[in-house]
């Protein structure tokens, strides 16, 4: 594994020994100028589209397909919902099959619970919830109660954070090249803090992102290929559909105590 400076001096790590890697003219090593080449058409580009999924703390995965207009709204599925995020807003419409488990979910269940066919349906709470979610969007103002309420809004933050990650500061990584999707890559990460950007690039020729994941340490993780880049998005708010607030929601999910 190499390690280099993203500026100033250049050094690599093999083992227990140490070399000099080779370094740019303006004092960047080729590590880091490959990291920031790669992510370059994102943040050009603004508007694109990111397939993917993204792992829970509980190592749970969902997958995510969203297209980002550059003005910081987005839309897409996110596991069974269809969800945009239009300012500090999201609005979430899940399958009338998904709703049981989505509703688990929004309850911090880690199971699906099975509905007493004598029990008083006006007593079943989660089952209010999902009468309630029936045929209508979630409207959730950020932050969310829980991170189920927020939709698609995380997925989108981490395509603006990747977009960007090109222009940040700190050493980068160069790991041993790997094949993914039949091409052999080589990945490239910088890591700030808790948070550590990786992209994946061909092992030789130009520096093109063909995977990238963001990982939040101890937080999700997210891994994504990037499409049509400037391609125009437009997102609009869901006008003359049915909406229910993600706090009413909640209200009826946390009464007696659930």
């Amino acid at each position: 594994m190499r390690v280099a400076r993203g500026g100033g001096v250049c050094a690599a790590v093999l083992v227990a020994v140490v070399s000099v890697t080779s370094c740019t003219a303006d004092g960047r090593s080729s590590e880091a100028r490959a990291f920031e080449e790669a992510l370059r058409p994102l943040g050009s580009a603004k508007s694109f589209r990111m397939v993917g999924e993204f792992r829970g703390p509980d190592g749970s995965r969902t997958g995510f397909d969203a297209r980002l207009d550059g003005r910081g709204a987005c839309a897409g599925t996110v596991g069974d919902a269809e969800s945009l995020l239009v300012g500090e807003q999201v609005w979430t419409r899940w399958a009338d099959s998904a709703l049981p488990g989505a509703v688990s979910r929004l309850a911090g269940d880690s199971e699906i619970p099975e509905i007493d066919p004598v029990a008083d349906p006006a007593e079943d709470v989660q089952w209010t919830a999902v009468k309630l979610l029936r045929g209508s969007y979630m409207v959730t103002t950020l932050p969310g109660d829980v991170p189920e309420a927020e939709g698609i809004a995380p997925v989108c933050r981490a395509g603006l954070l990747l977009a960007g990650a090109g222009t940040g500061a700190g050493d980068v990584i160069s790991g041993p090249a790997t094949v993914r999707d039949g091409e052999r890559l080589r990945p490239l990460s910088r890591t700030v803090g808790p948070v550590t950007v990786r992209v994946y690039v061909p092992e030789r020729g130009a520096a093109k992102v063909r995977r990238a994941e963001y990982r939040v340490e101890g937080g999700r993780s997210y891994s994504v290929r990037f499409s049509d880049l400037g391609e125009p998005v437009t997102v609009r708010k869901p006008d003359g559909e049915q909406t229910v607030a993600s706090g009413d929601v909640m209200a009826v999910l946390r009464r007696n105590g659930a």
